[in-house]
């Protein structure tokens, strides 16, 4: 069972069109986790209140090493706090994915050898799982773009209306 780490943007987009049971079916996980930055980023919304009935996401309060991580890099430096810190979090556990949608921030993170699942990957999964029909798919890209202002490439929409 792999630790899941969630990071600001993807928790929030599910968070606001409330379908995060999607993650907690398709990994099958008991609890999921995010750094006290990406609390913080969140208590700045008024998401807050969805989070905090999310019991199952809980709030990882110790605070990873940054040995493993290329800190003094412009790219390193040009994340916000909350990827920071789940890329530090990601680096220091074994058997993670991280959940985190901004490509600058994956790209980071998988040159660290960490697993970064992606908005359009996790719905993919989800569909190829069934656990999403395609009438379900179709509301949840039209909430993300309404809720969350995502818009997916003509393309990846074609393939996961499919």
């Amino acid at each position: 069972m792999p630790t899941l780490i969630l990071d600001s943007d993807f928790l929030s987009s599910f968070l606001k069109i409330d379908r995060c049971d999607l993650i907690k079916s398709l990994y099958q996980v008991k609890e999921a986790f995010i750094p006290t930055a990406v609390h913080r980023e969140i208590a700045q919304t008024d998401l807050l209140t969805s989070l905090l009935q999310t019991r199952w996401i809980s709030v990882l309060t110790e605070k990873p090493s940054s040995d493993q991580v290329p800190n003094q890099e412009p790219t390193w430096q040009a994340l916000g706090a909350g990827e920071q810190a789940c890329i530090l979090v990601a680096c220091t556990l074994k058997d993670v994915i991280l959940l985190m949608n901004d490509n600058k921030a994956r790209r980071v993170a998988q040159s660290l050898g960490v697993t970064v699942i992606n908005i359009p990957a996790f719905l993919m999964a989800c569909k190829m799982a069934g656990l999403v029909s395609p009438p379900e798919m179709s509301s949840i890209i039209k909430d993300l773009k309404a809720e969350d202002y995502y818009a997916f490439k003509p393309e990846v929409r074609d393939l996961l209306l499919k």
